[in-house]
C-alpha cells in the first residue's frame, strides 16, 4: 500500500511538471490538441494573425474558453475550431465543463 502511495505521488509531480514545461512555437498556423483532460502543449507562441485550431480528440467534449476574448463552444470529440488571434498579448484560457483544464496562447 505504501509503495502504490508513493508511486502515485511520483506520477504525479512528473505529469505536473510535464504538463508545465512545454512550450511550442508557430507562425501563421497551429494546433492544439485537446486528450487526456489536457491542451497539447499547454503553452504555444504564434504570430499575431495567426490562427490556432482546437482539435479533440477525447472521447468527451470540451472547449476553450477566454472570458470576453474566445470562446470555442463546445468541441465535440473528433472535431475541431479554429480561433484566429489578431490582437498582441498572452491569453489563458480553459475548458468550461473541465475548469482544471487550462492552457496559454502568446501572440507575437
Amino acid at each position: 500500500m505504501i509503495a502504490v502511495a508513493l508511486g502515485l505521488m511520483l506520477g504525479g509531480i512528473h505529469g505536473a511538471g510535464a504538463a508545465t514545461g512545454q512550450t511550442a512555437t508557430a507562425s501563421k498556423a497551429a494546433t492544439v490538441s485537446i486528450d487526456n483532460f489536457a491542451f497539447h502543449p499547454p503553452a504555444l507562441t504564434i504570430a499575431r494573425g495567426s490562427g490556432v485550431t482546437f482539435s479533440n480528440s477525447s472521447k468527451v467534449s470540451h472547449t476553450a474558453t477566454r472570458a470576453g476574448t474566445f470562446d470555442t463552444g463546445v468541441i465535440k470529440p473528433g472535431k475541431s475550431v479554429r480561433v484566429r488571434f489578431t490582437q498582441k498579448g498572452t491569453f489563458a484560457y480553459h475548458c468550461e465543463i473541465h475548469p482544471q483544464m487550462h492552457g496559454k496562447i502568446v501572440v507575437d
